[in-house]
C-alpha cells in the first residue's frame, strides 16, 4: 500500500480484444502508440484514449478532452469555441493512433479533419449553434461507428443529418 506522497503508477489498461470488429486503427498497436500519446496529452484520463481507440467513445465524451474545465461534471459544449477545441483535441488524438498506417495515410486524414472543421465553421454562419451542436454530435456518432481513422467520412455531406440543421434567425 503506497503511502501518502508516494507515486502511485497507473492500472493497467485492458487493451485485450473484444473489440475484433473495430472499425477504426486496425494497423495501431495501442500498447506502442500509448506513451507517445501520454506524453503529448498528460492530463487525459486513459479510459478516454482507450475509448477513442475502440470506438466506444459516445461524441458527449469528449467533453473529457477538455482537461481545464473547473466542473466535475460533463456539460454540454458551451460555444463553438468549446466544441471545436474538444474536437481539436480529439482530431490530433485519432491522428496519433492512425500515424502506423504511414505518413501519407496520416496526411489524408490530417486534411480531411481540416475540411470537417470549415464545414463547421461555415455552418456556424447559418446554423443555430444549438443545432450545430446536435448536427455535430450526430455526425461523430457515425463517424466513430463507421471508421475515425476514415478520410472519406469526414469529408461525407451526411445530408440525412440536414433535418437537424436550424437556421439561424
Amino acid at each position: 500500500m503506497p503511502h501518502l506522497g508516494e507515486p502511485i503508477d497507473p492500472p493497467e489498461i485492458d487493451v485485450s480484444s473484444p473489440d475484433d470488429f473495430r472499425s477504426s486503427f486496425r494497423t495501431t498497436d495501442f500498447k506502442n502508440t500509448l506513451p507517445a500519446i501520454r506524453q503529448r496529452f498528460p492530463n487525459i484520463d486513459p479510459l478516454y484514449l482507450t475509448k477513442i481507440f475502440r470506438g466506444t467513445i459516445q461524441p458527449e465524451g469528449l467533453i473529457w478532452l477538455d482537461v481545464d474545465r473547473e466542473d466535475a461534471s460533463p456539460p454540454d459544449f458551451a460555444n463553438l469555441a468549446h466544441m471545436l477545441y474538444c474536437f481539436e483535441i480529439y482530431a490530433q488524438l485519432i491522428c496519433h493512433l492512425a500515424s502506423p498506417q504511414g505518413v501519407e495515410a496520416e496526411l489524408e486524414l490530417q486534411r480531411a479533419l481540416a475540411d470537417y472543421r470549415v464545414r463547421l465553421l461555415k455552418l456556424c454562419k447559418v446554423a443555430t449553434f444549438e443545432s450545430l451542436r446536435d448536427w455535430h454530435k450526430a455526425y461523430l456518432a457515425a463517424q466513430i461507428k463507421e471508421g475515425q481513422d476514415k478520410p472519406s467520412g469526414w469529408r461525407e455531406r451526411r445530408e440525412e443529418l440536414g433535418h437537424i440543421l436550424r437556421r439561424a434567425g
